[in-house]
């Protein structure tokens, strides 16, 4: 069984960082596109986002916490063990509590009457980047923890 929580947790994070790495490049690429084509962008990433990063964060949460429960069963909890879990639970607040809804509202963005980007693009779009590099850096330093700080 302990074989498919770990299944379950590495497509979870293949999920989180695959996707955001995803919309990471799709941002960055769309900067220069036309106002149309840049919300079509957006449309695409709010995808990515709501089918891969909001819930494979949450799958790395329940499979990370049923993995950890034999280690709770003793005194002693590792250090790195402590380590990937706040990490990994701050990463993924973040990611399923502002990065998913602010893609979600990104992807309903419409053209404003002059054909230009609407007002709430730019505050959204930063929102967006600084958000989500911080659950991707959060969800990275865990994985960081729990591989290479665990040896």
């Amino acid at each position: 069984m302990r074989g498919i929580w770990l299944f379950l947790h590495y497509m979870g994070f293949a999920a989180w960082l695959g996707g955001g790495l995803a919309m990471m490049l799709a941002g960055i690429t769309a900067k220069h596109f036309p106002p149309e084509a840049r919300l079509a962008v957006y449309r695409a990433t709010s995808v990515v986002a709501r089918n891969l990063i909001g819930p494979g964060s949450l799958l790395v949460l329940l499979s990370g916490f049923v993995l950890s429960l034999p280690f709770f069963k003793n005194a002693v909890v590792p250090s790195w063990l402590l380590a990937m879990q706040g990490l990994g639970l701050l990463g993924a607040i973040v990611a399923i509590g502002i990065v998913t809804p602010t893609a979600a509202r990104m992807g309903r963005l419409e053209l404003d009457p002059r054909g230009e980007l609407p007002e709430a693009f730019a505050g959204l779009r930063r929102r967006q980047a600084v958000f989500a590099t911080l659950a991707g850096a959060l969800a990275m330093l865990a994985l960081l923890a729990g591989t290479v700080f665990k040896y």
